[in-house]
Order: C-alpha cells, then structure tokens, then sequence
C-alpha cells in the first residue's frame, strides 16, 4: 500500500489559484476525503496526485518516490495509482470480464494470471455471476463496481476516487458508500475519495480534508470535524447549522433578535458572537420549560423526523424532533426549546462573507 506525502503544493491555472500551499501526509492503509464545494481545488489535487495534472510549486510523494516536483513528473501509469470516475467510463462492447481485464490486457499479463486476478477482484466487488453481461444489461450501481474493479485488478498502492456516487439514485448511493468502505478494509488500501457530499464523507473517512477556495479549513475525523468545527465555514458546510446573533456577558448569551431571551454560557467569549445551534440538538418542552420561547410556525413530517420551524421573537429557529412528536404538535401553539448544545464564534464579519459567498 501507499503513503502520500503532500508539501507545500500549489496550482494555479494563470492567474486563478486553485489550490494554496496545500501540506499533508496521508497514512497507508488510510481513508481520506477531499470535501468541499465545487470549484475549491480538490478535483484539482486528485488529479495532481494521480499525474493529470503538474502543480506549479510544491513537491508529491508516494512512498519515498517523488513523483511530481521540480522538473520531476512520473506519469500516471507508472505511479501504480487505480482511478475511478465520475462517469462509469465502461467500454460497451465488452463485457464485465473484459472490462476488469483491460488494464492487465495492455501490460500483456499471462492469460491464466488475468483470470485469476478478475476472478478474484470481481468476488470482491460482488460481480462474479455478471462476468459475461454488458454494461446495457447492468444497473448503475453495477457499472459503477465494474469501474471500482477494473481500478483494482492491477493492485495499485493507491485507490483514487472522483465522486464515484454522484450519478446514482440516493438509495444505491447509501449502499454504495459502505460497500467500498468495506472493500478498503478488506484490501487495506490507502483511499483518496473526492466529494461535495457531507454525508458521503462522514459516513465514509478516516479523516476529512474541508477545502474552501483552495485553502484546507480544517482537517479531522469526521466526529472532531462535525463538533468542534474551526471556524463558521465549517460548521455551515458539515451538517444542518442556524446562526443567531448574540451577546456574550455574564454567564449568558442574549439575542436581540429573540426579544431578549437568552441561554446560559460558561465559554470564554464575551461581547458580540455569533451562536451556532445544529437543529438536532434542540428540543421541545413546556413553555414554562424552555431555555427560548416561541410559537411553532410550521411543521414537516419527513417519517424519522419532524422538521420544525419556531418563531421567536423576529427570528424563526429550526427544531428537529422524532417523528412521533408530529402528531402531538399543532401549528400555532406555544412551544419552549431546550438546548442540548451549541457553538460560539466571534461576530467577526466571516458569517456575512459566507453567505455572500453561497449566492
């Protein structure tokens, strides 16, 4: 298996920088993900490890191996580095065995020792029975294990993946997500995986690099990342977030906008800050109960849950409660909102600029 090794890379494509001294390792056996929104660098760092790219400064390593720095470059073949796409990229007139065979066709593999290996990398992706269909005879997510499979049959040290699962429906995405997890596990390969879906990361890494405008914010386990998140950008990218505008003094945290209401805070902040509440960690009590106050505006039966919308004061906070609280509910009536837990920031203009970013 492989490590990559990262230092100071750049790229910019003339004047527009894509990615900013970009520094890090990525441990053998490990499964890391590029997350980010489209357009933040990081198609354009997979591809700069897989060889498709050259970086304009900066050094890439696999192993002890430089393969992309200065006036070295080692091109894609030779960097022993499996590639899976957006697009299955499938030749139709082939069928799956040929298919997985094809990177060991070209290298004139022995015959016996091609079907030994697609043999063996077609039970691993749960394809053996569909060896002689072509891709029009299989589903999406099939096409998609071809892929995966033809990526493993050389035994690369590095499995490189381009947002593998966006082009199927949600419910064969899920599945998808955990068959190639398990798949890295078993083979313990060292996985690079590109996405801009939050959930495909968290349900998927060992760690999450979170890439704004060509600039790591944050980079962690998906745990450490989704709790304590490093600034606002992170907290709104990873997961359901509203921001209140509040004030830090004396053992609280009041919101003008709430009508004065606020909640208790023992942190470290004071003055103007910027409270973060993720919808989940709200919950319903009696009025009388409640650290907010409110009255339920609207409700959205989605089966788990129930998505709720509170106006307190001028602001309208999100409650997601269990679906059973659905049917005891009523619009219009007075609520009160526990809170499990929260973020603090300072009220330093970054919300602002983050909004204005997203439109």
């Amino acid at each position: 298996m492989a490590t990559v090794t990262i230092k100071h890379i750049t790229k910019a494509f003339g004047d527009n920088v894509v990615l900013k001294e970009f520094n890090e390792t990525f441990q053998d056996g490990e499964f890391v993900t590029l997350l980010g929104p489209s357009g933040c660098g990081k198609t354009t760092m997979l591809r700069i490890i897989a060889g498709f790219e050259k970086p304009t400064s900066g050094e890439l390593y696999i192993d002890d191996q430089l393969v992309s720095g200065g006036k070295t470059f080692v091109p894609p073949e030779k960097r022993s580095v499996g590639m899976v796409f957006q697009s299955y990229a499938v030749w139709p007139h082939m069928n799956v065995f040929d298919n997985v065979a094809y990177p060991l066709t070209i290298k004139k593999t022995p015959k016996a020792e091609i079907k030994k290996q697609v043999d063996r990398v077609l039970g691993i992706v749960h394809l053996t029975q569909y060896a002689e269909r072509f891709p029009n005879q299989l589903s999406g997510g099939q096409q998609q294990r071809v892929a995966l499979a033809r990526a493993l049959v050389a035994a690369p040290k590095l499995l490189l993946l381009d947002e593998p699962l966006s082009n199927l429906d949600a419910k064969l995405r899920e599945s998808m997500r955990f068959e190639i997890k398990e798949i890295q596990k078993e083979l313990g390969i060292t996985v690079v995986y590109v996405t801009h879906d939050q959930t495909e990361a968290m349900a998927m890494s060992d760690r999450i690099f979170l890439i704004n405008r060509g600039v790591v914010q944050q980079c962690d386990s998906p745990e450490v990342i989704y709790n304590h998140p490093s600034n606002q950008f992170v907290a709104d990218f990873l997961g359901k977030v509203e921001f209140f505008k509040g004030e830090a003094k004396d053992g609280k945290i009041t919101f003008p906008a709430m009508n004065g209401q606020h909640i208790l805070y023992d942190g470290p902040k004071t003055g103007k800050v910027e409270v973060a509440i993720r919808p989940e960690n709200l919950y319903f009590t009696a009025p009388e109960e409640g650290q907010l106050t409110g009255v339920l505006e609207s409700q959205y039966y989605l089966g788990d849950v129930d998505d709720c919308r509170v106006r307190v004061g001028d602001s309208l906070v999100r409650v997601i409660a269990p679906g059973h609280v659905f049917k005891t509910l009523t619009d219009g009536q007075q609520v009160g909102i526990g809170v499990r837990d929260f973020l603090v920031f300072d009220d330093d203009g970054m919300l602002e600029q983050l909004l204005k970013i997203q439109t």
